[in-house]
């Protein structure tokens, strides 16, 4: 039997879905949430919250075991299991990377002119020595983690996460790197949207309100340019902090003014992905790999990326031959002026070569040894 470790993410109802796809009746998937009910994920029979799980761990034996996101609360669950015979996979998702490993080692992720950061340092300045150790101890404690239980490195889409690792750790060159991905286009935008593409001229900042997003930062380079009557979406419902939030609408006001047009309440995928066929320019100012999924669509459907040239994002897709722009160059022209006709099917030719659901049941068969 596979274990697979989860959160409690939206995302994981296609996970199950797509492995009981490939390996019928041999998947169990534990929830790792400090809670027993569950917002996002499906009740199902092969479904358990981890106090369910320790409860009943006697009745199952695994071969593999699954780790969808590295945190603390996988790590104690393992901790707890014989893993004799058994093989551990570790599927990259960027914060247990990027922000986790990476950051204690000095990656930066977060615009420091942010004036919510900058309000935040001031006040947390005696502290910080402290936070820095021990995010650095945290650091070597899931590095330890890695070396003794892990036994395949698996990225998301984005493969030079692997080299970003091994860049930042290279203790770890003796763990192989295998590929995935969440983000079937088949699935994601099913048949009508597959067929559509960007109809409307709005502008979209950023996929959540996660302070990694560095709504600031791009926002203040789209103010210094004449957007005219465009709509600006910049959703806001998923992930981050009230405060957060706050500063991003405040600050949205202030530098967009009615052109800015937050996305405060949940929409479902489906209903999500026709507004972005609305959407022809696309920014993120993700100095991280985050918002994949979003980038995915929203080149397949036709619009234009600007992505920061510091995001590992950015040197992904160029290595991959799809047409993106650089965030900070961003200019009136650039904005003003759509992507060709050709430019548009070459980045769908090549997403489709590389994100259907056959390919992904293909890579989810090759993962298990």
């Amino acid at each position: 039997m596979k274990l697979h470790l989860v959160n409690d993410e939206k995302i994981i109802n296609r996970t199950i879905d797509a492995f009981e796809e490939v390996f019928p009746g041999e998947n169990l998937f534990v929830v790792t949430n400090r809670t027993s009910s569950f917002k996002w994920v499906r009740k199902e029979t092969n479904v358990l919250s981890r106090t369910e799980f320790f409860a009943r761990k006697d009745e199952f034996s695994f071969s593999e075991v699954y780790i969808h996101l590295l945190n603390k609360r996988k790590m104690d669950v393992l901790n707890k299991l014989d893993l004799q015979g058994v093989v551990v996979y570790w599927i990259v998702w960027g914060m247990d990377l990027y922000n986790k490993l990476l950051v204690p080692k000095g990656f930066r992720m977060i615009d420091p002119t942010t004036s919510y950061y900058k309000r935040k340092n001031r006040q947390n300045m005696l502290w910080r020595p402290f936070d820095r150790w021990k995010q650095q101890w945290n650091a070597r404690k899931t590095i330890r983690f890695i070396k003794q239980k892990v036994d395949y490195i698996v990225t998301d889409t984005t493969e030079n996460d692997y080299q970003y690792l091994m860049r930042y750790y290279p203790e770890l060159q003796s763990k192989p790197w295998k590929d995935f991905f969440y983000y079937p286009l088949d699935i994601i935008l099913g048949k009508e949207l597959m067929n559509s593409e960007v109809c409307g001229n709005s502008i979209m900042i950023g996929n959540s309100a996660s302070g990694t997003n560095n709504h600031e930062y791009v926002m203040r380079i789209l103010s210094k340019l004449d957007i005219g009557s465009r709509r600006v979406i910049v959703p806001l419902s998923y992930s981050g902090k009230k405060g957060y939030v706050d500063h991003v609408l405040q600050s949205g006001r202030l530098l967009l003014g009615e052109n800015f047009s937050p996305l405060l309440d949940f929409m479902p995928l489906d209903e999500y992905n026709r507004l972005q066929s609305d959407v022809s320019v696309a920014l993120f100012g993700n100095w991280r790999q985050e918002a994949i999924g979003n980038i995915i669509v929203a080149l397949y459907l036709g619009a234009k990326v600007f992505l920061s040239h510091v995001n590992p994002v950015y040197e992904w897709a160029q290595s991959h031959g799809l047409t993106v722009y650089e965030l900070e160059k961003l200019s009136q022209k650039e904005l003003d002026t759509p992507l060709d006709r050709e430019t548009k099917l070459r980045n769908r030719q090549i997403l489709l070569s590389l994100y259907t659901k056959e390919r992904m049941y293909r890579l989810i068969k090759d993962l298990s040894v």
